[in-house]
């Protein structure tokens, strides 16, 4: 019996084990203020580990709304962001150049990228 038990509990583990998401790994590369058209769009399952690699050839600031994370960036230095997508819906990815030529306004304009985080 009590082998039995432990094949259970050791069952019962493995199948908790598979259950958690796996994460996720996206790359950002910003190239003049704007990232490539197939890394607009990060769309992941509710309660999915995501890391964001990001790469810019400008110095600035990249946060997403709602999650409240933020990377500062140097040109050519890469960041990482980390996060559980526990809140579903769509989130918006800006980006913030640091150089005088850079507008108040820039960030109620289009979003950098998205993330879209779809329910379970």
């Amino acid at each position: 019996m009590q082998l039995s038990l432990s094949i259970v509990l050791c069952l019962f583990a493995v199948g908790t084990l598979a259950a958690e998401p796996a994460e996720k790994t996206f790359e950002l590369a910003i190239t003049g203020g704007q990232v490539a058209k197939e890394q607009r769009l990060i769309r992941v399952d509710k309660g999915t580990p995501v890391k964001l690699r990001v790469t810019s050839d400008a110095a600035g600031s990249l946060h997403l709304h709602a999650y409240k994370l933020e990377a500062h960036l140097a040109p050519g230095t890469p960041a990482e962001l980390a996060f559980n997508a526990r809140a579903t819906g769509r989130f918006r990815f800006e980006w913030h150049a640091d150089n005088a030529t850079a507008k108040s306004g820039d960030h109620h304009g289009p979003p950098l990228a998205t993330l879209e985080v779809r329910p379970k």
